[in-house]
């Protein structure tokens, strides 16, 4: 009983040592901070770089030997400026051959149409035709008298065959009629020979006509051929004139050098890309930016651009959000939805170029005479709610808030604080609800 005395005794000075010790602990020291009436604007900022809206590229016309290109990346050049010369010896043989097989194919179409020969010809076959007639109905002529003679002298031979045998006249003079029936008979066979070959050549001429016009026909093919290949021809000449024509490489619009992709003095073919040419009065921003801030913005949001920390920012405004979005990687490693914006410049700061990084801030909501605390002030709880730390007569109170607008290092505040409230600046998780403090400004 006495061990047990002696130690409720011992426990009961203890707890009193205790109580005596907690008396004597200080207050604790914080930076305080009073919400202040002003203007808050609401904005979040994105990687950016400089761009041209419009780019042109001079490429190879048509394939070719050029000359040596002189500009430089940077250099400033006028619209139809020369970039560089072109070998123009090939085209322009291309052109006097093609001319030439013009003039050949008209020469040969030329005499194909002269056909004053073949009527020539056909004049004389009629004549020729004619007068074969006119022998025909001549040695038919003859025939028929002929064959009147041979029937005569066969007449006058077999009367003579008659008298013979009664003796009137003598074997001799039967032997005469007889030559004559036979002479007679010999030169009618010669008259129809005659009236044969005549016939063979009247036959002949009868087929010159149809050789003269089938001969003429055949040139009116052979034109027709030639006219083709004088359209064939016409093509060509027209091809390497416009080849010709083509050889010329000049700057498209008043610009700069952006980057030479080919020296030159080299044989390249048709669309080796030669110059990017830009203005840099066509210069604009690109941001990618996360699909759930890009519904925050629209065409015409203000946007600060700033170089670096060294350089004075300057403004801009969205010009376009592009409607399909794009899955990106970030600097953790995480896949994020982003989509690309368009910022057009206000003005072009001396010496920016193309390509440039920038800080892109968009300024997404602004309000004036709102009631602003310090962006570290306000808490969140597990459950979700903001709050505050209050100090009201040294003690903390645990005050809960409504939040408004949100910029980087300031909050509004739309329910829970007035402006003659006193918070705590920047509270840590060893603060809580009933501690005593000393306010410190």
């Amino acid at each position: 009983m006495k061990n047990i005395f002696y130690r409720f005794l011992f426990c009961a000075l203890l707890i009193l040592a205790s109580c005596e010790g907690i008396g004597k602990i200080k207050a604790r020291e914080v930076e305080t901070a009073k919400p202040i009436i002003g203007e808050i604007r609401e904005s979040f900022s994105e990687p950016a770089k400089t761009r041209l809206s419009r780019t042109w590229t001079v490429a190879m016309p048509i394939a070719g030997r050029i000359s040596r290109i002189a500009l430089e990346p940077g250099d400033r050049m006028n619209s139809g400026e020369k970039i560089a010369d072109f070998d123009l010896v090939p085209f322009r043989h291309s052109v006097q051959e093609a001319e030439a097989a013009i003039r050949e194919l008209q020469g040969q179409i030329a005499v194909n149409e002269y056909d004053k020969l073949e009527q020539t010809a056909l004049k004389e076959i009629q004549a020729a035709i004619q007068a074969a007639q006119e022998a025909l109905k001549a040695a038919d002529a003859q025939i028929d008298s002929e064959k009147a003679r041979a029937e005569r002298a066969e007449k006058e031979l077999n009367r003579q065959e008659d008298l013979i045998k009664t003796g009137a006249i003598s074997q001799s003079e039967l032997e005469d009629y007889v030559l004559e029936a036979e002479t007679t008979l010999i030169e009618l066979r010669k008259q129809e020979f005659v009236r044969a070959a005549l016939n063979a050549i009247f036959t002949a001429y009868n087929l010159g006509p149809q050789f003269v016009h089938e001969w003429l026909g055949r040139k009116s093919l052979e034109r027709d051929v030639l006219l083709h290949q004088l359209a064939q021809a016409k093509v060509r000449l027209e091809r390497a004139q416009y080849e010709l024509d083509l050889a010329s490489i000049r700057s498209p619009v008043d610009g700069i050098a952006l980057e030479r992709y080919e020296q030159g003095d080299t044989l390249l073919p048709a669309g080796q890309r030669l110059l990017l040419i830009g203005n840099l009065s066509d210069l604009e921003v690109e941001a990618d930016v996360l699909t759930q801030d890009a519904l925050r913005i629209k065409p015409g949001t203000s946007v600060t651009l700033q170089p670096s920390s060294q350089l004075e920012s300057f403004s801009g405004k969205v010009k376009r959000i592009e409607p399909a979005g794009f899955t990106k990687l970030s600097s953790l490693g995480v896949e994020q939805q982003r989509v690309r914006v368009i910022i057009s410049l206000d003005r072009i700061p001396d010496n920016l170029g193309v390509g440039y990084r920038l800080q892109a801030r968009f300024l997404t909501a602004s309000k004036k005479d709102a009631l602003i605390a310090p962006r570290f002030s306000v808490l969140q709880s597990q459950d979700g709610e903001f709050y505050v730390l209050k100090i009201e007569n040294g003690v903390l109170k645990k005050q809960i808030v409504k939040l408004g607008l949100k910029s980087d290092l300031e909050l509004e505040i739309t329910e829970g604080l007035s402006k003659d409230d006193v918070i705590v600046r920047a509270p840590d998780a060893s603060m809580k609800q009933g501690d005593k403090v000393n306010a410190k400004q």
